[in-house]
């Protein structure tokens, strides 16, 4: 194989690849890019077992056909650091040559068998068609609430997807929190659901940010992967073998309580309250009244209190609850309205977050159970307030 680079063009794609791979430190096979060449251009493809990519390269001619699996340790710094606009790699006996300008390098390529065989769409049920900015948007808002790491059951690790009357709905949950996002789609099947592992949406996330945004998103699935398509790539992620609860029937369809506060302010004071409980127990006591008032409270011992006042517009009976201060701050920093909704059918249910004049996205979060003291410390502190 023996290949010629336009070095700009090229590492957007080799890019692609490479994050694909495997990239713990260890030398192995799943921490190399399979470079096929051929009279139709240049592929390459990287796994780490979860997932995988096949992307076209991009700013590479073909001279000589073949293929290879490259080293990414070590490699990608030598493409990505090249001294000229141009440069060259030739692969024979399993040894390649890489010529920049005057510089020359040599390095060891894998046995070609070793290299595994990667999942193809080829075959797979089409679930949707969606725009990139609009599947970005909707995978940012809809995975929130998933939790980082490795958790049992499965479910709460990932995001389900689900297709519904010509909407895609991206929704997680951690069983304090759920949210849900919603977008149309361009192109729908009928109603069908995968279940897909937060790692593999988050690396998902990062290709979709690397390419056009206005770009058509194919998704396909199969009884094992589902898989993410476009012009010149196409990306795989292992699906996950669990259930995702019945999440529709835990949304609550009345409320006897409607909040209708300015998002911005409501963040700002949020994030305030947080300066002083981050480092106690992240709880904000938060009180509507009838006449319009909104008041947020932190208190963290051996530090302070902090006390916020906010105008809104209250419909129906007033409240006192309690929130963890990075759950709420999470669920209103990820949808743009000017003007957040909150919803409560009671001060033991959960909270409903959404935008005041859109469905695109709901999250609920579950109150914080208030010790006496802490409403006694609501009721000194708003007799302060009068007071001054």
């Amino acid at each position: 194989m023996k290949i010629s680079v336009s070095k700009e063009s090229f590492i957007k794609s080799w890019s692609l690849a490479e994050r694909s791979a495997g990239t713990s430190g260890s030398m192995n096979i799943f921490s190399t890019v399979r470079v096929y060449a051929d009279d139709n251009g240049v592929e390459l493809q990287a796994t780490d077992i979860r997932t995988s990519i096949i992307c076209a390269a991009q700013g590479v001619t073909v001279l000589e056909p073949g293929e290879a699996i490259i080293p990414i340790k070590g490699v990608s710094d030598l493409f990505k650091k090249a001294s000229s606009a141009e440069f060259s790699i030739q692969v024979e006996d399993g040894k390649a040559t890489m010529i920049s300008g005057k510089s020359r390098y040599k390095f060891s390529t894998y046995p070609l068998g070793e290299f595994p065989k990667l999942p193809s769409s080829s075959g797979g049920k089409n679930f949707c068609s969606i725009s990139a900015s609009n599947l970005i948007s909707t995978l940012e808002r809809g995975t929130i609430c998933a939790s980082s790491g490795d958790e049992y059951p499965q479910y709460l690790s990932s995001a389900l997807f689900e297709m519904k009357d010509g909407f895609i709905n991206i929704v997680s949950t951690d069983k304090r929190r759920l949210a849900i996002s919603r977008s149309e789609v361009l192109r729908e099947s009928e109603s069908d659901s995968i279940l897909l592992p937060m790692k593999g949406l988050r690396e998902l996330q990062r290709i979709l940010g690397m390419i056009d945004s206005n770009a058509v998103i194919e998704i396909l699935f199969d009884d094992s992967q589902a898989y993410f398509v476009t012009s010149g790539m196409e990306f795989a992620v292992r699906r996950v073998e669990s259930k995702f609860p019945p999440y529709a029937k835990l949304i609550p369809t009345t409320h006897t309580t409607a909040a209708y506060i300015d998002r911005s302010t409501l963040i700002s004071a949020i994030e305030r309250v947080d300066v002083v409980v981050r480092d106690y127990n992240r709880t904000v006591i938060m009180n509507l009244t009838a006449d319009g008032s909104c008041k947020l409270i932190g208190r963290a011992q051996e530090f302070g209190e902090a006390v916020e006042n906010i105008q809104c517009e209250v419909d129906g009976e007033p409240l006192l609850m309690g929130f963890n201060t990075r759950f709420f701050h999470d669920a209103l920093k990820v949808f743009d309205d000017a003007s957040a909704c909150l919803l409560f059918t009671s001060r033991d249910s959960h909270m409903l977050v959404r935008a005041k004049d859109s469905d695109s996205f709901l999250c609920m979060v579950a109150p914080l159970e208030l010790s006496k003291e802490e409403v006694d410390l609501e009721r000194n502190l708003d007799e302060e307030v009068d007071v001054l």
